[in-house]
Order: structure tokens, then sequence, then C-alpha cells
């Protein structure tokens, strides 16, 4: 289940990505849970670099999915994947 939200959510980011920028109200507001179990996150800020980085963060009880897209120029450049799995 958490993959498959990750997955969805990863999707429309990158088919949006040159509105990302433009539009952080929406896109950190569109993705909630109803489900108090799942948590989902999806944060627009600078790093440490001053590049601008989308973060992507699911989560319930077993499984930790964490993604960052770097954006430069209004185009996703780079991504790091943590995923983690509890038993």
């Amino acid at each position: 289940m958490i993959d498959n939200i990750h997955a969805f959510i990863r999707q429309d980011l990158m088919m949006n990505q040159s509105d990302l920028l433009n539009m952080k109200h929406y896109y950190t507001h569109k993705f909630r849970s109803n489900n108090r179990l799942v948590d989902i996150n999806v944060g627009i800020f600078a790093d440490e670099r001053q590049k601008d980085v989308v973060q992507i963060y699911v989560a319930d009880k077993k499984t930790r999915i964490r993604e960052r897209l770097v954006i430069e120029n209004n185009k996703i450049v780079d991504t790091d994947v943590i995923y983690k799995r509890y038993e």
C-alpha cells in the first residue's frame, strides 16, 4: 500500500515538475492521508547547497519511504530514495 501511494505521488510530481516551485502551497497540501496510521508529507524547500528540493515522505507502521527530488531550472535533475522496512 505504501509503495503504491509513493508511486502515485512521485508520478504526479514528475508530470508537473515545471509547476512545482510556483505552486508550493498547492503541492504541500494536496496529498494528505485520512488514515491516521499512514503518514504522508510533501515538502518543498532549499537544501544546504541552496538547491530547491521536493521531499516525499510516506510511512506506516512497517515501512518508511523518503525521496528527495532536486530541482534546477524547473526540472528534476537528481533523486535520493531511502526505503526502510521494519518487521
